[in-house]
């Protein structure tokens, strides 16, 4: 069992551990980890539990989710690991083997190509549009060598590299707008080239 609602006081002491989900391993861009997925049932809520191994140690183990309580544990895990792929899809991709539990290795295949899938219907869709109307916000990203490309969550939504290239910016095209929640800028194409240049400036000087 794990014991991770143990160590996080915030967690409610009523809890059921419901067992193994599944597993898969996890490419993070510069190498690869092990996810595990369990589930946890308090009175109201499913909850997912992560626990990340590297080199057979756990480096991190934390409650990343929860729903209204279920009358299925598979569809309780199910729904859950649906959402954290989602959440999680710009930081580390699942890749095989997929480890059965409560849900089978094809189950949690299915999962991962669903949600695969729909974002890329999604991009293809946002290319589309982006090529039939040229939104000037994503022509300046381009200009910059931001990277823009589309964010795959919905048919519109683009993302791009921050100026700063730590993280990444939110680009609406039909707002001709983009946003930096980490850098608190946002603006249309000018404020996008000016937040540019700063940044290049100060890169300079330093």
């Amino acid at each position: 069992m794990s014991d991770a609602a143990a160590i996080d006081p915030e967690f409610p002491e009523n809890i059921e551990f419901l067992g193994f989900v599944g597993g898969w391993n996890c490419n993070f861009g510069v190498d690869t980890a092990e996810k595990l997925f369990y589930l946890v049932r308090t009175d109201d809520l499913d909850w997912l539990e992560v626990v990340v191994r590297y080199s057979e140690k756990i480096i991190s183990q934390k409650f990343v989710g929860c729903i209204p309580r279920q009358e299925s544990k598979r569809e309780a895990a199910a729904r859950l690991l649906d959402a954290h792929v989602r959440s999680q899809i710009y930081y580390s991709f699942p890749a095989p083997p997929y480890r059965k539990g409560l849900l089978t290795s094809g189950e949690l295949e299915n999962i991962v190509g669903a949600v695969t899938d729909e974002f890329e219907r999604n991009s293809r869709a946002a290319q589309k549009e982006q090529g039939a109307h040229e939104a000037p916000i994503i022509k300046v990203a381009m200009e910059l060598n931001l990277n823009p490309r589309p964010a795959g969550y919905n048919n519109t939504a683009w993302i791009a590299d921050c100026p700063r290239r730590s993280h990444w910016i939110m680009i609406s095209p039909s707002l001709n707008e983009f946003g930096c929640g980490y850098c608190r800028r946002k603006g249309g194409p000018q404020e996008l080239c000016a937040f540019y240049d700063v940044v290049r400036s100060r890169s300079v000087q330093s």
